[in-house]
């Protein structure tokens, strides 16, 4: 699980954290409202928008990534009294108790193996409070749409240069292969940075049965923040919410 360790104030830059938010933020919110307190457990956080989010509402926040270089670029960028940052494997939390975790991102991808994915589920659980809730976002890579590859190309205006971002998604058999390669351009000179990732495409059974295993409690399964309904064969993401 290393992809991004070289590529984090790029990888911020194509985040467009301030729309996400937007998206994401009301829904995000309402959770929390129903959580026992509000000590919120971000997990493999990137570059903590979402960590810093919750911390303008007030709420304490561990803010855990397993690349150094995001919790690095995270310090400098996203200071606040409210967030504590911490290095570390998803599979392996340790702390609390918190009463609010989330993995956001399609995270959960990174994982490559059933017995990862249980771990994870079996590690949240621990340190929830009783009551506690859990969030997780992924691709629903079950959509029509996400069964092709997929190309896209991002242009962003940084403060002294150009970054061209390519983005390709290239599924086959149960994984999807996502390649990343960023070119920033300064005075006529491209820095050249490239990142490739092997995701799991996990599914709602997936998910699901790793909760169960846990725990935990499926309050919901959603097809996006909009609170719609999953529906496999349309939906853009896969979200659960899990009470402990």
């Amino acid at each position: 699980m290393t992809a991004f360790d070289d590529s984090a104030e790029y990888y911020e830059a194509l985040a467009n954290s301030a729309q996400r938010l937007q998206r994401e933020g009301p829904f995000l919110l309402e959770r929390l409202g129903r959580a026992p307190g509000r000590r919120v457990v971000d997990i493999a956080c990137g570059t903590a928008p979402h960590a810093q989010f919750f911390a303008e509402q007030g709420a304490q926040v561990t803010a855990l990534d397993f690349s150094e270089l995001m919790i690095a670029y995270a310090r400098r960028h996203r200071p606040h009294e409210n967030i504590r940052y911490r290095t570390g494997d998803m599979r392996r939390i340790e702390g609390g108790p918190w009463d609010f975790a989330l993995c956001l991102g399609n995270s959960l991808s990174v994982l490559s193996t059933d017995e990862d994915l249980r771990e994870t589920f079996d590690a949240v659980h621990r340190v929830l409070a009783p009551g506690g809730l859990f969030i997780v976002q992924i691709i629903n890579y079950a959509a029509a749409a996400n069964q092709s590859p997929r190309h896209r190309v991002e242009r962003r205006a940084l403060e002294t240069s150009e970054l061209v971002a390519v983005k390709n998604l290239v599924p086959h058999g149960e994984h999807t292969l996502l390649t990343l390669n960023f070119f920033a351009i300064h005075e006529g000179q491209t820095r050249t940075v490239s990142e490739a990732m092997l995701l799991k495409n996990w599914g709602e059974q997936d998910l699901s049965d790793a909760a169960g295993r846990a725990g935990f409690r499926i309050l919901e399964v959603l097809g996006g923040f909009d609170a719609r309904p999953y529906d496999p064969a349309s939906s853009t993401d896969l979200i659960l919410t899990c009470a402990k």
